[in-house]
Order: C-alpha cells, then sequence, then structure tokens
C-alpha cells in the first residue's frame, strides 16, 4: 500500500525484516534515560515471528514502514481481545530520525481505514505508557480518545469506537 502524501510504503511485516527490527529496537532503546542494552535478537525473532503469524493466519496484521526503499519502522494493526471485547491493537515505532514528520499519524490513518474494511464492528485501541506523550497524541491525531483510567490500569488506553458500540 501506497501513501501518496510522503512517499511511505507500507507493507507486510516479513521475517527477512528481523536486522532493520533489531536496529529500530536498539536506536530507541539508545535514547531512553537511562539507555537499556540492545534487544536480544533471539527474543526479536520471536517477537518479529509473532507479528508474522497474523499474517499467516489470514488476518490484518503489522506493517514495515518503508520510505525511499528503506524500512523507517513498524506499525499498524492486528487483531486484540481487551476487556472481553475484539479489537484492533494499533501500533506504531518508527526510527528516530523519523520522529515528527507526521508518519506515524498517517500510517495509523492507513491502518485504522484499512482494519475497518476488514472488521468495521471492532473499535481500535491503543495502550501505552501514561508518560508516552508522543505516542497519546499520535493516537488522539488519528481519532482515538483518551479513555478514563480504571482500576488495575498500567496504561493509557486510547480508543475508537466502532459504528454500533456504546464503548
Amino acid at each position: 500500500m501506497d501513501s501518496t502524501a510522503t512517499g511511505l510504503t507500507l507493507r507486510r511485516v516479513l521475517r527477512t525484516d528481523l536486522d532493520e527490527f533489531v536496529a529500530l529496537e536498539t536506536a530507541l532503546r539508545a535514547g531512553e534515560q537511562p539507555p537499556r542494552p540492545a534487544p536480544d535478537p533471539a527474543a526479536s525473532a520471536r517477537y518479529l515471528a509473532a507479528f508474522c503469524r497474523v499474517w499467516d493466519e489470514g488476518e490484518l496484521g503489522y506493517w514495515a514502514l518503508e520510505l525511499d526503499g528503506r524500512v523507517a519502522g513498524f506499525g499498524g494493526v492486528q487483531p486484540k481481545l481487551w476487556r472481553g471485547i475484539r479489537c484492533w491493537n494499533l501500533y506504531y515505532r518508527l526510527h528516530p530520525v523519523h520522529w515528527g514528520h507526521g508518519l506515524a499519524t498517517e500510517m495509523a490513518t492507513a491502518a485504522i481505514a484499512a482494519a475497518a474494511d476488514v472488521h468495521p464492528d471492532w473499535p481500535v485501541l491503543v495502550e501505552t505508557d501514561p508518560g508516552n506523550t508522543a505516542a497519546i497524541r499520535v493516537a488522539q491525531r488519528a481519532g482515538l480518545r483518551r479513555q478514563p483510567e480504571q482500576p488495575g490500569d498500567e496504561y493509557a488506553v486510547l480508543l475508537l469506537t466502532a459504528p454500533g458500540r456504546t464503548r
């Protein structure tokens, strides 16, 4: 899927994206305070394989985001059971050099549209650290609304309610 606004290409994530996946996580961890160690490649391979399995099972899953022929990040939607409700989990992670250019919002908007074509009755969900203001802003720009905190919530919850849903 191509986005005409920026030249962003969204394609199914592949197991061969492992090097880019590890490089992204390494860059993100290096920017944290304090920085965390680089990810374990074997654990990253399992994580990426889980992303690929969603596609293998016939569902819409996460994409690799390519810009100018290079992987700029990963994101999209995939099915999730949340509080007993089938929904789309919206995910986005970009290399820091691409932050602030609207790519995450562009991808999130495309993912929401693709999700609506597959299961329009499912809400779209983002769960993120309450201090992750950038992720919260992306979700809000894509149309999700922050939900009131529930007892036991570890994350900020943002939701785009599907037609016909009351919550």
